[in-house]
């Protein structure tokens, strides 16, 4: 593979989707931006073997153990301008997701342990909190806890992504890590785009590796090397209409290598989602009447970053302040938490713990957004906004990735 990127222009979607939805859906155009893919081997000047190579010896335990947390982006509300690229609306549209086909030999497992913030965010209420304007209200009831679940669909879906920035973006350059989940695909790994390219500068991040079912400082080993996968492509926005964070934009997609850390769709080994399962998709949902179960490892303080966790919490405004495909929820997870998953339908089976939450319309366990930014102003400590899914933002994202040949 000798291509450094591809760029895509979105297209009308037709009959195709209808085929791939458990609902009915009216196509429609989309003259969306462009999204842009680099294959990580090429982006490299390096052979997919020597690649996967190098990267494996790259992300030794002491860089892993020291990874920072990418912290949630901060928007100052006086930033905010409302997007010309609202998804019109309609009937939601669903994509299935699917349990390990491969069933996992970890029974390691704890039983769930709250965590002090173990409760209604009214419990604590903050009046400095309170935007002077009132224009919207905070704070809102959440439920935040340690699931003590890896290795069970769905919680076997998601995980910790490492990488590294280089010198030049906004963040300092070192190795960092975010949340990510399989999503949609045996070979899909969603996260936010803030964890993938730094759109201030227009730089590329790199080095990501994937380990699903993180827990107490070391992923289950479910496939790959040692439990670790990584991707050959990376996709996201990068266009200028697209950089705003309050615009609806903040998702990036993986698609991963097999099992050995090279080949792609099961040519040279197993894919993750066998080991994993990976969950369903939802766009186009109304998102003003969603029970979300937010997941993410938080690991700025006063977290750790070793341990999965479960925000449970209602909508609590949609499109906050004059945002665009934004919803504002209770969550108190902090820096390492961005691109985990808000879970519509959620559904634990036959883990130990949960129930199933409301909002089961053609099934369970829908991602429907990713962790994605915090207000500067007012401060918000017990919320954060996610970028909730459309058709323009991840769907068509979505298919582009799935369209990415594998070398």
């Amino acid at each position: 593979m000798n291509l450094r990127h591809l760029s895509f222009m979105p297209t009308s979607v037709g009959a195709s989707v209808a085929l791939a939805c458990l609902c009915t859906v009216s196509a429609f155009g989309s003259n969306g931006p462009k999204a842009t893919a680099i294959n990580t081997s090429a982006a490299a000047n390096l052979t997919e073997d020597a690649h996967a190579a190098v990267v494996q010896a790259y992300w030794t335990d002491d860089r892993l153990s020291s990874a920072k947390p990418m912290p949630v982006p901060r928007v100052d509300p006086s930033t905010v301008s409302s997007s010309n690229a609202k998804a019109p609306s309609g009937p939601a549209v669903f994509g299935k997701g699917a349990a390990p086909e491969i069933v996992s030999t970890d029974t390691t497992d704890e039983s769930t342990e709250a965590f002090p913030l173990n409760q209604s965010a009214d419990a604590q209420s903050d009046t400095t909190a309170l935007p002077a304007d009132g224009g919207f209200s905070y704070e809102m009831p959440f439920n935040n806890y340690r699931t003590g679940i890896n290795s069970q669909y769905p919680y076997s879906t998601m995980g910790k992504l490492f990488f590294t920035i280089p010198a030049g973006a906004s963040e300092p350059a070192g190795e960092y890590v975010c949340s990510a989940t399989a999503v949609g695909n045996n070979r899909i790994v969603v996260t936010a785009r803030h964890c993938m390219f730094d759109y201030a500068t227009g730089t590329w991040y790199s080095n990501w590796v994937f380990y699903p079912e993180w827990k107490n400082g070391k992923s289950s080993k479910v496939g790959g090397k040692k439990g670790a996968w990584y991707p050959e492509w990376a996709a996201t926005w990068t266009s200028s209409s697209t950089l705003s964070l309050t615009t609806g934009w903040d998702i990036g997609i993986f698609v991963m290598h097999d099992s050995p850390g090279t080949g792609c769709g099961g040519d040279k080994g197993k894919q993750l989602g066998q080991y994993t399962g990976y969950l369903g998709w939802v766009y186009g949902y109304d998102y003003g009447n969603a029970q979300f179960n937010a997941f993410g490892y938080p690991q700025a303080s006063p977290f750790e970053g070793n341990y999965l966790y479960q925000d449970n919490g209602a909508t609590g405004i949609v499109d906050p302040l004059g945002t665009t495909n934004v919803v504002e929820i209770g969550d108190p997870q902090t820096g390492g938490t961005s691109g985990g998953p808000w879970v519509i339908g959620f559904d634990p089976g036959s883990a130990k713990t949960g129930a199933v939450s409301n909002n089961l319309i053609n099934g369970t366990n829908f991602d429907s957004a990713v962790n994605s930014f915090v207000w500067t102003n007012p401060n918000q400590p017990l919320a954060i906004n996610g970028t909730v899914f459309e058709q323009n933002n991840f769907y068509n994202l979505y298919t582009y990735a799935l369209s990415l040949t594998c070398s």
